[in-house]
């Protein structure tokens, strides 16, 4: 006969066993769960890629090839203005005006005619005429006033001018207007004036009206000497007669 007292073991048993069932289960179950959980899971290297930027392909090196440099000019073409250097092609590459700082002339002249050109002074008359730095090359010269607080650049007539006798210097050809060249015969020619020089020489001289100075811009005649039947030097300056 099971008494009160030996129930008590008995008792205590079931329960201690219904706990434990209770914790296997409750076991099973939040093992089941954080087996499932994302937060558990084994990143695989398939996974680990598909994370991975991918790698952009490298941009492609600008190119190092040098351009093509300017035409270089081959002509000089005058004009009562100035004067302007032209490529084969007949496009403008460099324009002075007769005002214009010398300097860049001086350089694009040089690369023109492929050489160096030597310098020299010519003196003016001390107040009225001013002095003249020459630039000149093998028959072709560039004369540059040297300004004075008395005769400024911008306010003398003839800031610049020049003279030449040859029709080609190196490989570039020298045109002036009015179908001048070196070597022309006078006869062909048809200027607005001429006149004897002395020793057999003369000056002839195309549309002399338009000389002139207005708001620093210098415009010339063209004239040409002659030994009385061909041309043999052209100059481009400020003309006020003769």
């Amino acid at each position: 006969m099971i008494t009160e007292r030996n129930r008590t073991p008995i008792i205590l048993g079931i329960v201690a066993g219904v706990l434990l069932v209770a914790v296997v289960i409750a076991l099973s179950i939040y093992l089941t769960r954080g087996a499932a959980s994302p937060n558990a899971a084994v990143e695989t290297p398939a996974s680990a890629g598909q994370n991975t930027p991918s790698t952009a392909p490298p941009a492609p090196a600008e190119s190092t090839e040098p351009t093509e440099p300017a035409a270089d000019p081959t002509g000089v073409v005058l004009s009562a203005t100035g004067f302007t250097l032209r490529d084969d092609a007949g496009a403008d590459v460099f324009t002075y005006g007769w005002g214009d700082d010398a300097t860049p002339a001086v350089t694009a002249l040089t690369k023109a005619f492929g050489a160096e050109p030597t310098q020299r002074t010519e003196a003016g008359n001390g107040s009225s005429y001013p002095d003249y730095t020459v630039y000149q090359w093998s028959g072709f010269a560039l004369y540059d006033m040297v300004a004075t607080d008395a005769l400024p650049r911008d306010e003398y007539t003839q800031p610049s001018y020049l003279r030449y006798t040859a029709n080609t210097i190196g490989d570039t050809a020298i045109t002036a207007e009015f179908d001048l060249e070196i070597g022309a015969a006078v006869d062909t020619l048809d200027p607005a004036d001429e006149w004897d020089r002395g020793s057999g020489t003369t000056r002839i001289v195309f549309e002399p009206e338009r000389t002139g100075f207005s708001n620093g811009a210098a415009s010339y005649a063209a004239l040409a000497d002659t030994d009385g039947e061909v041309v043999t030097a052209i100059l481009y300056y400020y003309y006020s007669g003769h």
